[in-house]
């Protein structure tokens, strides 16, 4: 209390002589002082990092957890560590939304053939256009289901083609070929995995695939892990925008999903396996050279 007293009146009267009339060793009274300088300084320290994760938090629309938070702040030269990030987050009501999935009904079986399984899991390659992963999924709307098929370069799970349609057929899935086409070209001995979904299986998507001279593969019967690298980046999206969206027009849709995939998805979200960079900065950083 005798410091506190110092600190209020230090302006009216002179430090030496309070401490005289109080007792204090002049040097406690300065001891005091300087650890209650540090204090402010440490809560004024925290006070601004809260507001940089906060920041951060909110330009993932949410979506991002103490482990991506922490490396977006190591971008911009903020070093701190997680378990400090992850209290700041919890104390502080910073939590990844989620919602409930919901079950698309089962596919009709294809036309075409089904192809091999040329990658059996193994989701890395060391150059673009290598491997390219396809699927679609499904986006509940005012005006009922709407369409997205999407192609993966699995280099660096940049999307590079997708379509949007309220028809799940093979013109679809083709579409979003062709527009990866259109997007990256084409290279000797790219190979398109997917699933054995009718659109993939069909005449229609297989006779493009031989047009460009792709290789095709195909998961095995009923094993989603064969291309689970699909199955997260759907699982992301949905988390991250379609469940917490509620769309009323297919151009909501088309607009969102264009918000989403090429403003956020490819562009800013971190990614734990690019080593916590985006799609498009792991290309440009790594494009032509083996990542260390």
């Amino acid at each position: 209390m005798k410091c506190e007293a110092i600190e209020q009146y230090k302006s009216e009267f002179s430090v030496s002589k309070m401490c005289k009339v109080l007792k204090l060793n002049p040097a406690s009274y300065y001891s005091w002082q300087k650890t209650q300088k540090m204090k402010l300084e440490r809560i004024q320290g925290e006070l601004s990092l809260i507001k940089k994760i906060e920041e951060k938090f909110l330009e993932s629309n949410k979506t991002y957890g103490y482990r991506p938070i922490r490396r977006a702040l190591s971008d911009d030269n903020i070093e701190v560590s997680e378990y400090k990030v992850r209290r700041i987050m919890r104390e502080n009501g910073f939590y990844p939304e989620t919602n409930k999935k919901y079950k698309p009904s089962k596919r009709e079986k294809g036309d075409g053939r089904y192809f091999e399984n040329l990658i059996n899991q193994d989701f890395t390659t060391s150059e673009r256009n290598q491997v390219w992963v396809g699927d679609i999924t499904y986006i509940k709307t005012v005006i009922g289901w709407v369409y997205l098929a999407a192609v993966i370069d699995l280099y660096n799970r940049e999307v590079i083609g997708y379509a949007v349609s309220k028809k799940i057929n093979a013109e679809l899935a083709k579409q979003a070929l062709v527009n990866a086409i259109a997007q990256k070209g084409v290279k000797e001995g790219l190979i398109f995995h997917s699933d054995r979904g009718s659109q993939y299986a069909s005449n229609v998507f297989q006779k493009k695939l031989s047009e460009y001279r792709i290789t095709g593969s195909m998961s095995k019967p009923g094993c989603p892990y064969d291309n689970s690298c699909m199955e997260s980046f759907f699982a992301t999206l949905k988390k991250e925008r379609i469940y917490r969206k509620q769309y009323g027009t297919m151009e909501e849709v088309k607009q969102d999903m264009f918000q989403y995939i090429e403003l956020f998805y490819n562009r800013r979200r971190l990614h734990s396996v690019l080593g916590y960079m985006s799609p498009v900065d792991y290309r440009l950083k790594y494009d032509g050279k083996k990542p260390a």
